[in-house]
């Protein structure tokens, strides 16, 4: 069974130090570690006009996959460079579920998502009711929703690690979770 364990594949939620993110990557690249850094598309405007561009969500945040085994391999590379988020009980480094992931990385892709950073995945966020969106570009996400800067918005946390808010949802396109 820990050999069943050290073998399988997770994402791993790590802050990176002094704007290092593009050192990891390659570092990831190189050991084969698929490597995940959330960005998000804002509108610029340029000489020519208007055109979005991809900016770092978070520029501390950086997710690898791997196994432990890998994942550890590549932290002893980047040394300092590199902290793993902790899961506080079983003192080990926070495993992220697949899923978790790959609906934050689907959230992240959304040209018009209105995504923002709001700091640390606290409690605070997670009071009220759960709610599905049934309609529009976040249809089938799940979360909370928190009134943030006057507008209701869909609070999509990766438990442990952050917590990001969607751009307004109207309520009618809300439907509560049991």
């Amino acid at each position: 069974m820990a050999e069943k364990e050290a073998n399988k594949v997770n994402w791993y939620p790590v802050r990176v130090l002094y704007g290092r993110a593009e050192a990891i990557r390659k570092v990831a690249d190189d050991a084969g570690v698929e490597f995940f850094y959330p960005k998000r598309l804002v509108q610029k405007e340029t000489p020519d006009g208007k055109k979005f561009v991809e900016e770092p969500l978070v520029r501390s945040l950086i997710f690898l996959k791997a196994t432990r085994g890998e994942f550890l391999a590549v932290k002893a590379l980047v040394n300092s460079s590199l902290i793993p988020y902790y899961d506080r009980q079983a003192k080990t480094p926070l495993v992220i579920p697949e899923k978790q992931m790959e609906l934050f990385m689907e959230v992240c892709r959304m040209k018009d998502s209105g995504l923002v950073y709001l700091g640390d995945d606290d409690p605070k966020y997670h009071q009220g009711d759960r709610v599905r969106v049934i309609d529009g570009i976040f249809k089938g996400f799940e979360g909370h929703i928190k009134r943030i800067r006057h507008d209701r918005r869909l609070i999509v946390a990766i438990e442990g690690v952050a917590a990001f808010a969607t751009g307004f949802i109207p309520p009618s396109m809300l439907e509560k979770v049991e």
